[in-house]
């Protein structure tokens, strides 16, 4: 089923549409949940707290995209859940790792996470990524979106995991080199 048909069911408080979107988008969401917090029950619990998320803002809201709008809750949701139960140290947690990476070119004690600035900063970062090449491309946000451990993503992409830490490395340089440009830094 397309998303402007689930769209629709949401719309018509059709709760088969949960059942839909699980399916369609669940296997994803669980595993950027697991990235996150390291702990299947938790994912679960995001996974299970987006679809009422979803459920209660659909309507009035109407994405234009329902992976990207489901995958962001889960998101999200996991990200507000690491910090507030400080699970930093359950197995495998690659937040920490990316979140020190993306420092490195945000220094200077900016207040990334405002809304304007980031928004701003989400702008840059996807003009800078749709000048990438592909592969580069899906590297970056298989890193810093999806928060992919190094060695699943040389993996996923047939390089070796050295090629996926040098090619994030000269990615986070030209993006600092832009946002320096930009006068964002």
């Amino acid at each position: 089923m397309k998303d402007p048909e689930i769209l629709i069911l949401l719309q018509n408080r059709d709760e088969s549409a949960l059942r839909v979107i699980t399916e369609n988008y669940g296997a994803l969401c669980r595993q950027v949940a697991m990235q996150i917090l390291g702990n299947a029950q938790d994912a679960e619990e995001c996974m299970n707290d987006a679809l009422l998320k979803i459920w209660c803002s659909i309507p009035p809201a109407k994405p234009e995209y329902l992976r990207a709008y489901f995958v962001a809750t889960v998101r999200n949701l996991a990200l507000d859940r690491a910090e507030a139960q400080h699970t930093l140290k359950r197995g495998g947690d690659q937040m920490p790792l990316v979140l020190d990476e993306l420092a490195e070119i945000a220094a200077d004690g900016q207040d990334v996470a405002a809304d304007a600035e980031l928004r701003e900063l989400w702008d840059i970062i996807g003009k800078f990524l749709r000048k990438q090449p592909e592969k580069s491309r899906r590297m970056f946000m298989q890193r810093y979106y999806y928060m992919m451990p190094t060695g699943e993503i040389a993996a996923e992409n047939g390089v070796s995991e050295n090629s996926v830490t040098v090619t994030l490395h000269r990615l986070r340089k030209k993006l600092q080199t832009i946002l320096r440009k930009e006068q964002y830094l």
